[in-house]
């Protein structure tokens, strides 16, 4: 599939400079991680998670000073990306790493408290979103909650043009990103495969989850999650 291994050499490229970058790429940095990491908290025990899409380990990272006993599998397809998660988490025993197409990937059937992903599924085809939908229902085990911290598309081509020029601008007027890194952020997103949010919680409700709902948005960005 040439959009896969695009997107696999789009990452690997980028995997030095990831975690720096991202902080000044996301508009709503701290609110955007931070309202999934409180949603955690629905969850009574968590003891297992899976990061769908992990890259460098940002996200695992975040919920790994929160649950420092929990048990935090990586899934990623980028190798380059997935040996700086392996770096971040020298020497921690509860941390496990799979390189694979988290889309295809089998997923053992009732393993995790919590599934929780970060800018990542909106690179899926549609179809594929919603087949991860029905594998991370199964992976859950009862009472589990899946976390997504994504990009979505505009319900209306009105409300994508804005939210498409509010993050251009952004990243264009940002003093500490490179003329470099902008151009790379831009080219980046030609690769993007968004969905509007609706679609997704209707997709979620339909894989058998529940209480599917937006709990963050700031223009395109928002944190969606259900639980089983």
């Amino acid at each position: 599939m040439e959009t896969l291994q695009e997107i696999q050499n789009q990452f690997n490229a980028v995997s030095e400079k990831y975690d720096r970058q991202r902080q000044f790429l996301i508009p709503c940095f701290n609110d955007f991680y931070g309202t999934a990491l409180t949603l955690s908290e629905e969850v009574s025990s968590v003891k297992n998670i899976l990061d769908v899409g992990a890259g460098t380990g940002l996200m695992s990272a975040f919920f790994n000073e929160k649950y420092p006993d929990a048990k935090i599998t990586l899934v990623d397809i980028s190798s380059a990306m997935l040996k700086k998660a392996e770096e971040r988490f020298d020497g921690n025993e509860n941390i496990s790493f799979l390189n694979a197409d988290f889309a295809t990937v089998d997923l053992p059937e009732n393993a995790y408290d919590l599934v929780v992903s970060g800018l990542a599924i909106h690179h899926l085809p549609n179809e594929l979103k919603q087949q991860l939908f029905n594998k991370i229902a199964k992976t859950l085990k009862p009472g589990g909650w899946f976390i997504n911290a994504d990009q979505v598309l505009g319900e209306t081509d009105l409300a994508e043009r804005i939210y498409t020029e509010n993050w251009k601008n952004h990243v264009a007027q940002h003093p500490d990103l490179t003329e470099e890194e902008k151009q790379s952020a831009f080219e980046r997103i030609k690769i993007d495969i968004m969905a509007p949010l609706k679609p997704q919680l209707e997709w979620l409700e339909n894989a058998g989850l529940q209480n599917a709902n937006c709990y963050y948005q700031y223009y395109n960005f928002v944190v969606f999650a259900a639980n089983k």
